[in-house]
């Protein structure tokens, strides 16, 4: 069995929230152990999964904080030694698949503290499960913090336009420098004219593993607050994404 960690990034709006949904949905019928995470500071998997949640790891990191200022060692300590099992406790167990939300930041200022407890807390769990599945912020940030350093696949969306191309081949750049990844992929996303993919096609050096249509049912369950989990199986952005994983060989 291949072991898959697998982060999905692109530019704002390009729907890569939805379509780590769509993966999961798919993925969690298999007999896997997959993790979803909620990289994003906008929680917006969270809500599209329909998942509630009382603790993130941005309250972990505020804890580490507030004991690093109480300055008593064996606490310290002892919290150290306890770090991966308060991660773990972090987990929410849903049917056919387990997540972890980074969360909202609580203070001012870099977000990097929270990426890089993220970054850490990643490595254990890559011992524990067989797909990670990470949901990153929009943009550069996560890549070049090396926060998803440990990822083999790597899969870039980007809406059918010349400014969600050009943000992916920076990605690409980035993550080639940053990360491990074997395989780096693009997936053009809401095409409405099928003829625009070559077009697109010829505008990049990214290998095109998959497009997917616009979908007026995703649009219809984001605006009624469902689940796309819900979808159901005849959605043409469900079978175009199963379409995806079979094409680089996550699902047979």
């Amino acid at each position: 069995m291949n072991k898959w960690t697998i982060a999905i990034t692109g530019k704002g709006g390009t729907g890569k929230t939805a379509l780590t949904t769509l993966i999961t949905k798919i993925l969690r019928q298999r007999k896997e152990k997959l993790l979803v995470v909620d990289a994003d500071p906008a929680m917006g998997l969270t809500n599209v999964l329909g998942i509630k949640i009382s603790r993130t790891l941005e309250d972990l990191r505020l804890e580490i904080i507030k004991v690093g200022g109480r300055g008593i060692e064996e606490e310290k300590r002892d919290l150290i030694l306890s770090l991966d099992y308060k991660i773990m406790e972090l987990l929410i167990e849903k049917p056919g698949f387990t997540t972890l939300v980074m969360g909202q930041p609580r203070t001012s200022g870099c977000f990097c503290p929270a990426n890089t407890l993220l970054r850490d807390a990643l490595k254990p769990l890559t011992q524990v499960f067989d797909i990670i599945l990470i949901d990153c912020e929009a943009g550069l940030e996560q890549i070049n913090r090396k926060v998803v350093k440990t990822i083999n696949l790597l899969l870039i969306v980007s809406d059918p336009t010349m400014r969600g191309i050009q943000t992916a081949s920076a990605i690409k750049e980035m993550a080639q420098k940053f990360t491990h990844a074997s395989r780096i992929g693009l997936i053009l996303n809401k095409i409405t004219n099928p003829s625009i993919v070559e077009i697109m096609r010829s505008k990049t050096d990214l290998e095109i593993v998959g497009t997917i249509p616009f979908d007026p049912q995703i649009a219809e369950f984001d605006l009624q607050g469902r689940s796309l989990l819900q979808l159901p199986e005849d959605s043409v952005s469900l079978e175009a994404v199963s379409d995806i994983l079979s094409y680089l060989n996550i699902i047979q």
